[in-house]
């Protein structure tokens, strides 16, 4: 390609972040020295791999996940997975803030090592912190979210039930004696295939007038009879992490593993729904380190790349959107720090919430696919990493929740309130 500039000759690194005392001073000076610790760990130990899961990951899905499980495990090992876990199994105490800090500092290196760590130490352990029993906490935290030597995820999706997670359900828990028989599928589940346990959602009542007021969670260990991996699921960005179709054929699980215990039955729905916040906070994060990161690439390359004599930050169309992509970046983490500031404070926050999430997957998509233009044609190869970013960015807009079923999430709050 004519005009061609490798990148190394460029060097035009990423993961650093653009020094941004604005950024620094919506943290305390203890999230911030969190911050660095964690940015300096990722670049130590993510970067070094990170192209090489991206390669692997196209031949050996399998042998780039364990890649990221090492990289969870080392997590462990060095306390950084612990932070927001009780005190009382060890953990750190901490909250939100800590976990987007976290999502944020990995995303910025690479997006598979951040959704396997997420959708286990986060999204798994979450609902289990906040609702699982004394015993439950012990039991499958410390394991999973402490020493990091199991692996979790969360299993909502299923053919039926995308968006509409609680009317389409179809996965039944139907209690036996002192069991529960499970029967179904879930889909498009993050580390589904290799996770030990899964925190997994079924219809214990599904005669119920109203579908939300059958729903129960449980404590889903994989090694159990019936239980089947289907396959795994090729995506287009993301190389690295799993994605699992699950099937489910009667198997049997103790009614010790009703999330919360027996009290919890048929009221998953507030597990769910305080679940699924906290899952999209923390997906705000992930957003918003790839988009970082794309900025950052697109930033210093039109720094440094000449045409028609100057430097493209000179040339009006690109300065304007850099300057577009640096609002958008900022906007994105005002919005998710209010909302983890207030689940931290124990405040409903769905709208905030939803409002984050689906401006922050959109921010992060338009940033992406301006890191791409700017960079020009090698911003289109694999020898820039902005291609890769824009990859990773488009599930953004569909995981979790998409970025339309969200808006009308946010509008429903707003009416909620209005009425009330």
């Amino acid at each position: 390609m004519e005009g061609k500039v490798n990148f190394e000759d460029l060097n035009v690194e990423y993961g650093e972040s653009i020094n941004n005392p604005g950024s620094l001073f919506l943290y305390s000076d203890e999230e911030n020295e969190f911050r660095l610790k964690m940015r300096q760990w990722a670049k130590k130990n993510i970067l070094p791999v990170d192209a090489e899961i991206e390669r692997i990951g196209n031949v050996d899905l399998d042998k780039a996940f364990d890649i990221c499980v090492d990289i969870y495990k080392k997590m462990a090992k060095d306390g950084l997975l612990s932070l927001a876990f009780p005190t009382s199994i060890g953990g750190g105490g901490k909250g939100f803030v800590y976990r987007v800090i976290s999502g944020e500092e990995l995303a910025a290196i690479n997006s598979a090592v951040v959704v396997t760590y997420g959708a286990s130490a986060n999204l798994f352990c979450a609902p289990i912190i906040h609702f699982g029993t004394e015993e439950q906490k012990k039991k499958y935290l410390i394991p999973v979210g402490i020493k990091g030597e199991k692996l979790g995820a969360i299993a909502i999706t299923e053919p039926t039930a995308g968006s509409d997670a609680v009317g389409g359900m179809r996965t039944t828990a139907i209690k036996k004696g002192d069991k529960y028989i499970i029967n179904g599928e879930k889909r498009y589940i993050t580390n589904g295939s290799k996770a030990d346990y899964l925190l997994l959602y079924a219809l214990t009542n599904p005669d119920a007038p109203r579908k939300h007021q059958g729903i129960s969670a449980f404590i889903f260990p994989t090694d159990t009879p019936g239980f089947k991996r289907v396959r795994d699921y090729e995506l287009c960005g993301r190389k690295g992490s799993i994605n699992s179709h699950l099937k489910f054929n009667n198997c049997e699980v103790s009614e010790e593993n009703l999330v919360g215990g027996p009290d919890m039955e048929n009221k998953g729905i507030s597990i769910m729904m305080s679940g699924l916040d906290g899952e999209r906070c923390f997906t705000c994060s992930q957003y918003l380190g790839i988009a970082r990161s794309a900025f950052e690439v697109a930033f210093k390359y039109a720094n440094k790349r000449r045409q028609f004599g100057q430097f493209l930050r000179e040339f009006e169309g690109i300065s304007f959107r850099i300057s577009n992509m640096y609002a958008k970046l900022e906007a994105g983490r005002l919005m998710m720090l209010r909302a983890a500031r207030m689940l931290d404070a124990g405040l409903k926050a769905t709208k905030e919430v939803a409002a984050a999430k689906f401006m922050c997957a959109d921010y992060q998509m338009e940033i992406c696919l301006d890191a791409v233009q700017i960079c020009g044609g090698v911003g289109y190869t694999k020898d820039f990493p902005v291609e890769r970013f824009f990859r990773d960015a488009k599930i953004g807009q569909i995981s979790a929740g998409t970025t339309d079923i969200l808006r009308f999430l946010c509008q429903r709050e707003l009416y909620r309130e209005l009425k009330e």
